[in-house]
């Protein structure tokens, strides 16, 4: 079913709010654009999908209260950009979700597991990704591609019962509810801060205070251009040519013509926006750059460690060990130990695996091969391992 119309849609969202739980997905395309543009909403409840055309009806706002209402659970896989484009759209957050993807990786698949794969994994049906590429904004839509859409949400079922059966079996609901809690923070939905964009260009640790304060101005400004234009940050100017620019300022025009990697058309659109932003950053005071403490050399092994801890633990207990910690996460547990200010350390992450490695760090854990299976196995005292619980 295609929904064109706003009367069908509002007919159709009445309906859908009789329902517990729905199943959503979207179609968009992002080449070429900063802000993707939205070319499909699939929606289907137990016994029915649709496709809601966005192209079609002006008035999207029965959707809008569908997803703001928070006693309706909204199933997605891979939330992350869907969550982004409805933000944008409705201007609001969509609240009480479930992530599959998340889902997946708190029972033990990959932690980024394709929707695909987890449909093949949880209901033995393998589809195919016959229109991965279409263009999502050409009408009309063909009936292979209104139904390549459509199965994203019709699968969406199975595997989301699916695991919702085996969290309960394992009792992980809990842990769930955290990172679907995190998924709804509306600051995970804004833009970024065109002032703070220049911290994650590549080499800004290694520019002098002025050139910091200079790649601050034209990084800010490029960001604005990118939001006003509706263009890729790289498409006005690649990071490099801001580093270059911020530690050899131009003074004309004619001047960026030497910059590798500006080109001629950016030069005669954006050349002049350069220019001014670089000078303005000349008299702007340095902005701060926030260093890392320095890390010993001599404790990488103690992270190498941490990081086969993590993995054989996680292995017992069936979670994916990307979603409980990074690398990075563990050299920060190595430097502050229980003061560190990351997800490791609190929440369920602390409960299973975070207070098992402060033990390892603390040295009341051993490691050792178990022979039959050559896994790594971790025990310690007080800890009674696959629960999370302290004696």
């Amino acid at each position: 079913m295609i929904i064109q119309s706003a009367q069908h849609l509002q007919d159709f969202c009445a309906e859908l709010q009789q329902h517990p739980v729905i199943f959503l997905d979207t179609e968009f395309v992002g080449e070429g654009r900063y802000t993707p543009e939205i070319g499909a909403i699939q929606v289907a409840v137990e016994g029915q999908a649709a496709l809601i055309d966005p192209l079609a009806i002006r008035d999207l706002s029965p959707l809008r209260v569908l997803l703001t209402d928070p006693h309706i659970e909204k199933v997605f896989h891979a939330a992350g950009h869907d969550l982004v484009i409805l933000y944008r759209l409705f201007d609001a957050p969509v609240t009480h979700i479930f992530d599959t993807q998340v889902a997946a990786a708190l029972l033990g698949y990959d932690e980024q597991i394709s929707f695909l794969n987890v449909v093949e994994r949880t209901t033995g049906t393998r589809l195919t990704k016959s229109h991965g590429f279409t263009d999502w904004l050409r009408r009309p839509l063909s009936e292979g591609q209104v139904e390549y859409a459509l199965d994203d949400v019709r699968y969406l079922i199975p595997v989301y019962h699916e695991l919702m059966t085996t969290l309960c079996e394992k009792d992980r609901l809990s842990w769930a509810a955290e990172e679907f809690q995190r998924l709804e923070a509306e600051k995970s939905y804004l833009p970024p801060d065109p002032d703070e964009v220049y911290l994650r260009v590549r080499g800004v640790e290694r520019l002098s205070a002025r050139a910091r304060a200079i790649l601050r101005a034209l990084a800010s400004w490029r960001e604005e251009q990118a939001q006003i234009h509706n263009l890729p940050t790289g498409r006005i100017a690649r990071d490099e040519v801001l580093v270059e620019l911020a530690r050899h300022p131009r003074e004309s025009v004619k001047a960026l013509r030497d910059v590798r990697g500006l080109l001629p058309q950016q030069i005669e659109r954006f050349g002049q926006g350069l220019l001014n932003a670089a000078k303005r950053g000349t008299t702007a005071p340095p902005p701060p750059l926030h260093r890392p403490p320095a890390f010993p050399p001599a404790l990488e092994p103690t992270v190498d460690f941490l990081v086969l801890c993590l993995r054989s633990l996680a292995n017992e207990m069936s979670v994916s060990p990307g979603l409980v910690a990074t690398r990075s996460d563990l050299t920060e547990l190595v430097l502050l130990g229980a003061k560190a200010e990351i997800a490791l350390m609190r929440g369920w992450r602390r409960r299973a695996i975070g207070d098992a490695l402060l033990a390892t760090l603390e040295g009341k854990a051993t490691a050792r091969v178990i022979p039959a299976s050559r896994q790594v196995h971790l025990e310690w005292s007080g800890y009674e391992h696959g629960n999370g619980r302290q004696d």
